[in-house]
Formats: structure tokens, C-alpha cells, sequence
């Protein structure tokens, strides 16, 4: 199983916003009402130390995160992914959670899978290449927009 260190510091095709949203649409509300989608900051290791850019994975409950972009299947405990990403819940415009009718309404409104709300000039877009962590903004397609509209309404 890849580390959280590997993952932060690899060459991805970097899903993250894809999957978070995913995850929040295929889930039933009886299943989880716990469910959440979070966008935040967070620090990257190795050569990105120090560097921060964004980010997307789900919350199973508010103390166990699951990270399943980039292939990954990463499940821990809140304080710990949090602690090593340096994921600052309270830090203004770098972190925004999302249930999923939050969600849904985000996606439909904007059209791609986010980062929405997280603030623009904290961002350091790194990695640099497009084919690195975190896509932004990455356009949603016509049928999975209705499928969206209609679970909406």
C-alpha cells in the first residue's frame, strides 16, 4: 500500500476532485448521512515540503478520511491525515467541507468537479505539470450533469 508521503509527492493523473464528488454522488443518505466531500490546502513532502496546493477526498464520519484519488485507497483517522497533509480546517479559504446535496448543487452550478470556494491566491499551483495532483476545474459531462439535476429535484 502506497504511503501518504509517496502519494503526496508522486506523479499522478490527478483525480482527486473527480473522485471526491464521485464518492459523495453514488452513496444513498440511509447509508451515511456522514458522508462529506472536503476541498482544503494541503502541505506537500519530499521535494513539495512547504509547498501547498489543493485538494479533494471525502470524510466517512467527522474523525476517519478516505482518499481514493489517483487509484489510492486510502483510509485513516482524521487527526493523522490531517496532521501530515497540514490540513487547517480553520484557516479561511483553505478548507470547505460539502454534504452531498451541497455537493450536487456545487457541481451543477459550476459545471466542473472544483476546487470551488478554497481561496485562489493561497494557491502555489504545484505541481506544475497538468498531469500532476489535483486537476482543476475539470468540466463535468452533459449526462452526468442531469443525472445530477435529477437527483437535485
Amino acid at each position: 500500500m502506497i504511503s501518504f508521503k509517496q502519494y503526496i509527492t508522486e506523479s499522478k493523473m490527478g483525480d482527486c476532485f473527480e473522485v471526491a464528488a464521485n464518492a459523495m454522488m453514488d452513496f444513498r443518505k440511509e447509508e451515511n448521512s456522514s458522508l462529506r466531500m472536503v476541498h482544503a490546502y494541503v502541505q506537500g513532502q519530499g521535494s513539495l515540503e512547504g509547498r501547498r496546493f489543493a485538494h479533494g477526498f471525502n470524510l466517512i464520519s467527522n474523525d476517519v478520511v478516505m482518499d481514493n484519488s489517483n487509484g489510492n485507497e486510502i483510509v485513516m483517522r482524521r487527526k493523522q491525515y490531517y496532521e501530515l497533509g497540514k490540513i487547517n480546517p480553520k484557516e479561511k479559504g483553505a478548507y470547505k467541507e460539502y454534504t452531498k446535496k451541497e455537493t450536487l448543487a456545487a457541481l451543477v452550478k459550476h459545471k466542473h468537479y472544483g476546487p470551488w470556494d478554497l481561496k485562489d491566491s493561497l494557491d502555489e499551483e504545484i505541481p506544475d505539470e497538468k498531469k500532476e495532483i489535483g486537476k482543476k476545474k475539470l468540466r463535468i459531462s452533459p449526462k452526468v450533469l442531469q443525472r445530477m439535476k435529477d437527483e437535485l429535484e
